[in-house]
């Protein structure tokens, strides 16, 4: 059994949200939208940050990996891209391409800041470049198809616990149904639906439309994102050692859960280890607890688990600059594509209800725990 549910709003929301950001500044608005008036390949992975993967003497390919397919070699312009991804309906008629121009003019300032931390091998210290490499990682962690999907499952199974709850409270329940108009001939007839409502592997509830409910609602998380990078976690750049290399994904910004955490806090974007690999020989990380150097150098087994962590939180493709069989085994077996899963349980009949996600984050690094402040 399914059950549909729209989201119509969507597409005012987001067009208030523009005109409230640039109310005042029309001509920057039509700015970005002058950007990218025939763009319609549009990137949630940006090819200039693909493009640091890219197979040696063969600039701006990679090698392209699915579950159960052997390695591709392809240009970055055709991977992580979805035609009209960021053209959003305008409640006045037409469309808008502004939010593409933004993340292109976005990207261009940032290339230049991911360029000096490989080359250099340092994070930068001034507050312009600290803030848009911020608002980069935030904004990359929630762009994509997989986050998208993750707040239509949020949404589909706050509905399905809602339901459950209910059934829960039999008599409010049927009070509920007769205001509804609702009745039944029988209490057995009544127990029989109320234990459906009961069971939420029975049915399903999908999210229909609401492309720019969900856009808006990932954009505006992303701000808190921000802030979480800005005053709540410590920088680092993480080096792999020699014959051990980086990869990324579709869905490159990555968390790993802190082994001295308890296991509900462990995870997530404030308590987690944030991780994004920026190119095959360096890792941004972004951790609670800081570590006793701004630049660690990591060994094999580091560089293999945080690999781990990007193929079992990719959607569907991972990306490398070589063609290895130890990668695809990492492939075959992680890239499952359950990113945004999402599960609402219990750990017991009284306890509260928490949300799980689909597939559990990985352990930190061992070469980050024993590099962790709190370890000296």
């Amino acid at each position: 059994m399914c059950g549909t549910i729209s989201r119509p709003k969507g597409r005012l929301c987001l067009e208030l949200a523009l005109r409230k950001e640039y109310g005042n500044h029309m001509e920057q608005l039509e700015h970005y939208e002058d950007i990218a008036k025939n763009s319609k390949n549009h990137h949630w992975v940006p090819e200039f940050y693909l493009k640091n993967f890219s197979i040696p003497g063969d600039d701006g390919f990679v090698f392209f990996y699915r579950k159960g397919v052997l390695p591709l070699r392809t240009n970055v312009g055709n991977i992580a891209t979805k035609n009209n991804l960021y053209t959003f309906r305008k409640d006045t008629g037409g469309v808008t391409r502004a939010m593409e121009g933004i993340f292109s003019e976005h990207e261009g300032k940032v290339a230049p800041i991911l360029g000096r931390i490989i080359r250099e091998e340092q994070l930068p210290t001034d507050d312009e470049s600290r803030s848009e490499l911020a608002v980069f990682v935030s904004i990359l962690r929630v762009r994509g198809p997989s986050f998208s999907e993750w707040l239509r499952n949020m949404d589909a199974e706050h509905i399905k616990l809602l339901q459950r709850i209910q059934a829960e409270h039999p008599e409010s329940l049927r009070e509920n149904f007769e205001k509804a108009g609702i009745s039944f001939s029988s209490d057995e007839e009544f127990e029989e639906t109320r234990n459906f409502m009961m069971g939420p592997e029975n049915y399903n509830v999908e999210m229909e439309d609401g492309e720019e409910h969900y856009f808006k609602q990932a954009m505006d998380l992303s701000k808190e994102l921000y802030n979480i990078l800005m005053t709540e976690k410590s920088w680092h750049l993480l080096v792999a050692p020699d014959k051990r290399h980086f990869v990324t994904s579709d869905n490159p910004v990555v968390i790993q859960e802190l082994e001295d955490c308890p296991p509900l806090l462990a995870g997530g974007f404030l308590n987690g280890t944030v991780l994004l690999t920026i190119s095959p020989k360096h890792c941004l990380a972004f951790r609670r607890v800081p570590l006793n150097d701004q630049k660690i150098m990591l060994g094999r087994d580091d560089v293999n688990n945080i690999n781990k962590s990007i193929a079992s939180s990719a959607r569907r493709q991972l990306y490398s600059h070589l063609d290895s069989k130890d990668l695809t085994a990492v492939c075959n077996e992680l890239l499952v594509g359950d990113e945004s899963k999402v599960t609402i349980k219990r750990l017991a009949r009284f306890a509260p209800y928490y949300m799980s996600h689909g597939i559990p984050q990985y352990k930190e690094t061992g070469g980050l725990q024993k590099n962790s402040v709190s370890q000296l």
